[in-house]
């Protein structure tokens, strides 16, 4: 795990917990056990699930805030700096299997994002994910660069980059620039960890060019016009990007895995037991209570863990907490503090941190949200934004309710079929969204 340090707000992330060996997964469980501890005596005492795969504590305060962080040191949740916690902004995928690549790619690509100095001219979110391809579900988290697995030994694959790994003796990997129609072919992880940072390194060279013409750095997926121009003129002497390893290869942009449904609390074949808080804000106390039921759970319980995931869920690697009587000590039937079932309508709304939590929020946000959500239709979304940066869902919703400067209570405009910046079709008081519900939906 790893830990951003700013004030009053601190985000913990799992990237860093990469090994599937058992001490590992303990050392996670102990990990939860002490933030859980820390979020009591520190912070307000509630974790938020973020869609980044990170665990963020909130309402630290000042008083606490040194003291928080050498706790969070002790016990391995806090990078070095901010340029480390900046350049390890990766996603590993929560459901990677021994023997898939994933855990040694991942660790391959933070060993050499710590070494690199070049990409400290990268835009403050610049994202990497990588993907063992256990389903599509990774597909819907933003990423600039991603790392594809792509199985070699199937029979009658014939995905472009598993016919251009010949061999198949090595994890296969597609290198996507987000927004490109071109991915690079890579062998193994050092190959494809070294492909993946000389786009990085390109892209900031450019933003260091942009910088110094006083304009701002962008993204790497507003560069695909530059990108396909330099493909154009490169060649097998004068490869683009210079310095690109030797063995990959540029190919047309393939999408072979059918789109798949969001994930859903419950039973993951192979992986575990995917479990939600309301909104992706979770009681430390319930945390804690769910932990120590895992730790002195059964035979072996050493040697399963927790997983965060980019779904604001935690991933359960504990075959016993299917049990009933398990699940109850756990607390997991708890529904005020966990969402385990597919069908919950708290589901289909999210919500920032509004007013009075964040600065930049109009009004309160997340009471609303959960007191509308059994008046959302099955299949549909309702995000509530505190304000136009839409920080909490980067994804259209079906309707998104935008705080508004107000003097005179709550006021919210109504954005259908998109974002928190986009253009409103009407405005609302508060109260009467909360009088009248279905008026959002009855369009």
């Amino acid at each position: 795990m790893a830990c951003g340090a700013d004030a009053p707000q601190l985000h913990v992330g799992a990237a860093g917990q990469l090994q599937d060996a058992g001490g590992m997964r303990a050392r996670q469980a102990r990990q939860a056990a002490r933030l859980a501890r820390l979020s009591r005596t520190h912070a307000s005492g509630i974790l938020e699930l973020s869609s980044r795969a990170n665990v963020q504590l909130r309402g630290i305060s000042t008083t606490r805030h040194a003291g928080l962080l050498r706790a969070l040191a002790g016990c391995g949740l806090l990078d070095a700096d901010v340029r480390s916690e900046r350049r390890r902004n990766v996603i590993v995928d929560p459901l990677r299997q021994t023997g898939d690549g994933v855990s040694e790619l991942a660790a391959a690509l933070l060993q050499a994002l710590a070494a690199d100095d070049a990409l400290d001219a990268l835009p403050a979110k610049f994202g990497w994910a990588i993907d063992g391809g256990h389903g599509a579900a990774l597909r819907s988290v933003s990423a600039d660069i991603r790392f594809e697995r792509v199985p070699t030994n199937g029979p009658g694959n014939t995905d472009a980059v598993a016919v251009a790994v010949a061999d198949g003796t090595a994890t296969a990997w597609r290198i996507q620039p987000d927004g490109f129609a071109w991915a690079l072919a890579a062998t193994g992880a050092a190959q494809a960890t070294a492909a993946g940072l000389v786009l990085a390194r390109w892209f900031a060279a450019r933003c260091l060019q942009r910088q110094a013409q006083g304009l701002k750095p962008g993204r790497l997926s507003s560069c695909t016009q530059e990108m396909a121009q330099h493909m154009a003129t490169a060649s097998p002497s004068t490869p683009w990007p210079p310095g690109l390893p030797g063995g990959t290869t540029w190919l047309p942009r393939a999408d072979h895995r059918a789109p798949e449904p969001a994930m859903q609390p419950g039973p993951v074949p192979g992986a575990g037991w995917l479990v939600g808080a309301p909104l992706g804000r979770l009681s430390a106390q319930a945390l804690a209570q769910m932990v120590h039921t895992l730790q002195r759970c059964g035979p072996g319980a050493a040697a399963h863990g927790l997983r965060v995931t980019p779904w604001r869920m935690l991933l359960i690697e504990h075959p016993a907490i299917s049990e009933p009587a398990v699940w109850q000590q756990a607390g997991l039937d708890d529904a005020g503090h966990w969402v385990t079932q597919a069908d919950d309508a708290r589901l289909r709304v999210s919500a920032c941190t509004g007013a009075p939590g964040c600065p930049q929020g109009q009004a309160p946000t997340q009471a609303l949200a959960l007191a509308l959500a059994p008046h959302v239709p099955a299949g549909a979304h309702l995000h509530v934004s505190g304000c136009a940066k839409g920080c909490a869902r980067q994804a259209p919703a079906t309707v998104t309710l935008r705080a508004e400067p107000s003097t005179s209570g709550a006021v919210f405009s109504v954005v259908r079929q998109g974002k928190a910046d986009a253009v409103a079709s009407e405005r609302i008081a508060g109260a009467e969204v909360q009088d009248n519900p279905r008026s959002l939906f009855d369009v």
